[in-house]
């Protein structure tokens, strides 16, 4: 399946806007850190984000099958 040439033009244009707004927002953290609010990490808060995040969690081993004769 093949794009219309004005569709790539499209997305090669949304493309260099999204850097542009990436660059601009980098340049404003560098240049105002005071600015930035980082949020508390309180307790109940990460256990809400390793309930919604589960591949966060420590990797447990899983037993081998029993094999019965």
């Amino acid at each position: 399946m093949t794009l219309h040439p004005s569709l790539g033009y499209d997305i090669i244009t949304q493309q260099i806007e999204e850097r542009a707004r990436n660059a601009e927002r980098a340049r404003f953290v560098r240049e105002h850190p005071e600015q930035i609010v980082r949020m508390s990490h309180q307790p109940w808060l990460r256990a809400v984000g390793r309930f919604f995040h589960p591949r966060h969690r420590t990797a447990r081993p899983h037993p081998a099958p029993s094999v019965r004769a």
